[in-house]
């Protein structure tokens, strides 16, 4: 299970060590992620959330039914897969910090199946979303390995990353 921390304060600050913190975290933890919720329950209608990926974590192919999200990279670079409902690769979006040759900021506002892959060691994103969240809400695509059989997912995000075609004009340099 994903590592999870809440905040006990009406005021949060981040911070770099607080960062470093959540990236150890991501490492130290099964899935590979940590998550510094912003909002105090699952129940609350904004959920804002830090979250750290290891370049490893596997993020299953999902959709949201009647929610949206963005992601704001804070750190790193990483890809989102949409897919059709057959699980065929429809598009790619590229992201990296601000600064950088690539866009930090996406948002999905529909329910079309997606897939987040690091392409960094570690990536820091800021996610909203709409809440409240709850277990179970999330839709996983039965044609995506379930994460429980390490080679079919080793095989699995093979397969995408050999897909990917970043946008010409992209300078990982720039972006890591």
């Amino acid at each position: 299970m994903m590592t999870w921390f809440f905040p006990d304060q009406d005021i949060i600050e981040i911070h770099a060590e607080q960062l470093a913190a959540l990236k150890l975290a991501a490492a130290a933890a099964p899935v590979r992620r940590a998550r510094l919720c912003l909002h105090h329950d699952h129940a609350d209608t904004v959920q804002e959330m830090v979250i750290a990926f290891c370049r490893d974590t596997y993020n299953r192919p999902h959709r949201h039914r009647n929610k949206s999200e963005s992601f704001h990279v804070i750190e790193g670079r990483l890809a989102i897969v949409l897919f059709d409902d057959a699980g065929n690769p429809t598009r790619q979006v590229h992201l990296g910090p601000p600064g950088g040759s690539l866009p930090f900021l996406y948002r999905l506002s529909s329910d079309r199946w997606h897939a987040v892959l690091p392409l960094s060691e570690y990536v820091v994103i800021h996610e909203t979303t709409t809440g409240p969240f709850e277990l179970g809400q999330t839709e996983f695509a039965t044609w995506s390995p379930d994460g429980t059989h390490h080679e079919r997912v080793r095989h699995f995000l093979a397969r995408l990353e050999g897909l990917l075609n970043p946008p010409a004009s992209v300078n990982y340099e720039d972006a890591a």
